[in-house]
């Protein structure tokens, strides 16, 4: 239990009844920061724009219909995000207001993970975006890399979650973002900028050229023949069954990717790498300095992992567990219509990192690109296979031998070294932001611990 006292005064003055507010990490950080000399002290909505669109019915395109891709909010913090659905721009109204502008800070602001927030670039220019994100326009360069940094310390991460309401779900609202102090250390402002403008940028062109090489890559392989309805049905031998009766397995337009592969010179993933799954194991999650972080499928897939928890030497064998630099991992449950079998490339920054018992990985065979494996697992015509082979009755999922028999296209080197050289920025985007946060949070900390 925690416990703590407070003032008449500041109860009258917050409006707020409620222990967790007043036992908040916040109100302590608040009352620090007030006191602080040399550091210019700035409320957020004196210099930045805080909005956040009224709520909207989303209205989705018809085939053929114009549409604007739509994210969900927590897409915005995926390496590569794609599209959740596709909205009408004929028939959803106020449609301008939920398109993603690039160069705003994008701002959680419910859930129970509420408080992660990213910068949009051109990529994410491209969507639409719910009203469950709050969005900070500010006009001076510095000054939005500064405040971005700010906000991803644990300083400020307490600040955006110490005036949380709601009984069931957490929330906060724009006046309440626009109201978090924001310590302008002048004499480390311009590093901290630069390093996130930096790591901005860098991870913006990779996703760019990511994002182009994948389409490039599935484009020159042959598509797949185009069929009657599936609703029409189709018919399978008893003996091509091979034991499994859900439809998806046995699809035709699955069996003509397959054979116009092998026609074009691909390989079977078993050829070319190791698939494998680790079991299960007993979880004691510890804090981040004594334990491994560990991803999930989908965490793989952020480059901000969201609620990333760390894990005690005594649950397992980390080297079983553990994922390698070049490895493919993807989330090898859930829905096979959703996330399931996406992939992520390990780079540097997450080499020696763990990964849960629902995450396969694909470790490429000596001599085999990285980078063209990633690819290949990215591709449409791949996907749609591994999805098709995936089983359950409640969560789908891909076993690591029928990954083997899924057959890859032929090999690219030119354009693996590419995407290979994209997730290498991605690492290094990554260790600029983290070091811009470092030296902030340590400047604050100094200076607050110096009073």
């Amino acid at each position: 239990m925690i416990v703590t006292s407070t003032k008449a005064g500041e109860l009258l003055n917050s409006s707020r009844l409620d222990a967790r507010y007043h036992t908040a990490p916040a109100v302590m950080i608040r009352n620090a920061l007030a006191g602080l000399t040399d550091v210019e002290l700035r409320t957020l909505g004196d210099y930045a724009k805080v909005r956040a669109p009224a709520r909207f019915k989303r209205t989705y395109a018809a085939d053929g219909e114009d549409f604007v891709s739509y994210l969900r909010p927590y897409d915005v913090f995926d390496y590569l995000p794609f599209e959740a659905d596709k909205l009408s721009r004929a028939r959803t109204e106020n449609l301008d207001d939920y398109l993603i502008k690039a160069g705003d800070l994008l701002q959680s602001c419910s859930g129970r993970n509420l408080g992660p927030l990213t910068i949009a670039d051109a990529h994410l220019a491209k969507f639409a975006l719910s009203h469950d994100m709050v969005r900070v326009s500010i006009d001076d360069n510095a000054d939005r890399f500064y405040t971005l940094a700010f906000l991803r310390t644990p300083t400020g991460q307490h600040l955006l979650r110490g005036d949380l309401s709601g009984s069931v779900i957490d929330h906060i609202t724009v006046d309440q973002v626009a109201a978090i102090s924001v310590p302008f250390v002048r004499s480390r402002q311009h590093e901290v900028s630069d390093l996130m403008r930096h790591a901005t940028e860098l991870r913006e062109r990779a996703r760019i050229q990511l994002d182009q090489v994948i389409r490039d890559f599935a484009d020159a392989l042959p598509k797949p023949a185009v069929r009657e309805r599936r609703s029409a049905g189709w018919e399978v031998s008893a003996a091509a069954l091979k034991g499994r009766l859900d439809a998806a397995f046995h699809d035709p337009a699955v069996a003509d990717i397959r054979t116009t592969l092998q026609d074009a010179g691909g390989v079977r993933a078993s050829e070319v790498a190791d698939s494998f799954i680790p079991g299960r194991y007993r979880r004691y999650y510890v804090e981040a300095e004594h334990g491994r972080p560990i991803v999930s499928g989908r965490q793989l897939l952020q480059s901000l992992p969201i609620n990333l928890r760390h894990i005690a030497a005594r649950s397992f064998d980390y080297s079983v567990y553990e994922l390698a630099e070049g490895m493919i991992a993807f989330g090898a449950e859930g829905r096979a219509e959703e996330r399931i079998a996406q992939p992520a490339l390990i780079a540097s920054d997450r080499a020696g990192w763990l990964a849960n018992n629902h995450v396969m990985r694909v470790q490429p065979k000596p001599g085999i690109n990285a980078g063209w494996l990633y690819l290949a697992f990215a591709a449409p015509q791949v996907q749609m296979q591994v999805k098709a082979c995936s089983a359950g009755s409640v969560v789908d999922a891909v076993n690591p031998s029928d990954l083997g028999e899924v057959i890859l296209p032929p090999l690219d080197n030119a354009r693996g070294d590419v995407a290979t050289k994209c997730w290498d920025d991605f690492a290094e985007a990554t260790k600029a932001e983290s070091l811009a946060i470092e030296i902030l949070e340590a400047e604050i900390t100094a200076a607050t611990q110096a009073m």
